[in-house]
């Protein structure tokens, strides 16, 4: 019994000092973001720890275009991007099949949208019809030009199309100042800021929502490859946005706030700004998005129209 007792008690104490010394292993997730409104589900599953409370890690990397995050996830350089336009990674997807796979879709609406059509505030122009003929600038690459002409051409089907000027989102803002263009399409922030900082006035709501109502144009997507390789991470990371979703939705005043601190906005322009809602990874509408599908058909942004079933989580 004597021999026993100081073996029994060497091995309680291996025990605490090796449950002293083991910390968590948490689960490594490259995330791609645009440092914008749209990322903003990643925003506050950062700031509400909601990564943390999954066992993630993320190694979170801003990249400044849509186009480059679908690149960089098609590619394999990130695992998940959140949140880009769906038209850049449909077309990665013509010529890597099955190389990303969607799990969240935007919920564009009038009321909620995150474009609009802005003039400076002594313009003679009043409405989307007046700006036949004249200079709208928009977003470089070929989706915003494509998608304004299409309501242009359904709309206003007897009137001259606008002139289309692309313009590096940086220059948005001043070039309507100095009369470069007659009108801007912008996206927010620009679309807030323009209005709250410089006068400008608002002749138009979301054009997507024009196209589609619910528009699903903003997804979430994540590496295909990397999905089947670590399932259970990747459910962690869709729980983990999807209670970023439920947040925004019930408490928009301080999603805002975070999104202020997230992009350096200020809080004036911040809480006035729309804050595009984005779908749980449960509740992908694939009625709306075949819809939509249709119409980036119709314009000529995709060649083939892909089944969403087969480029959505099941």
């Amino acid at each position: 019994m004597k021999n026993k007792i100081p073996l029994l008690t060497l091995t309680i104490f291996a025990i605490l000092l090796t449950s002293c010394n083991t910390t968590t292993k948490k689960n490594k997730v490259k995330v791609g973001y645009l440092p914008m409104v749209s990322s903003l589900t990643h925003f506050v599953a950062q700031a509400n720890g909601y990564y943390e409370d999954e066992g993630l890690e993320i190694e979170a990397n801003p990249i400044k275009t849509s186009n480059l995050i679908a690149q960089d996830l098609v590619a394999g350089h990130i695992d998940v991007g959140i949140e880009l336009s769906i038209v850049p990674l449909l077309k990665q997807l013509e010529n890597s099949p099955n190389a990303a796979t969607i799990f969240s879709i935007s919920n564009i609406t009038s009321e909620n949208g995150f474009d609009g059509i802005l003039v400076k505030s002594n313009s003679e122009f009043t409405s989307l019809e007046s700006l036949s003929g004249k200079k709208i600038g928009v977003f470089p690459g070929t989706t915003a030009k494509n998608s304004l002409a299409d309501i242009f051409q359904t709309k206003f089907p007897n009137t001259q199309l606008p002139a289309f000027i692309e313009l590096d989102p940086a220059l948005h803002i001043q070039s309507l100042e100095r009369g470069d263009i007659d009108a801007l399409f912008a996206y927010e922030p620009s679309l807030t800021l323009g209005v709250v900082k410089n006068g400008f006035r608002k002749i138009s709501n979301s054009i997507y929502a024009m196209q589609l109502s619910p528009n699903p144009i903003g997804i979430a997507a994540i590496n295909s490859k990397w999905l089947n390789d670590n399932p259970e991470t990747a459910k962690a990371i869709f729980k983990a946005i999807d209670r970023a979703v439920k947040f925004i939705e019930e408490n928009p005043s301080e999603a805002r706030a975070i999104l202020a601190i997230a992009t350096k906005l200020d809080d004036n322009v911040a809480s006035a700004m729309n804050i595009m809602p984005m779908s749980l990874s449960s509740n992908i509408d694939f009625n709306n998005l075949k819809e939509y599908l249709d119409i980036l058909k119709s314009i000529g942004e995709i060649q083939s129209i892909p089944n969403p079933k087969e480029i959505c989580i099941k």
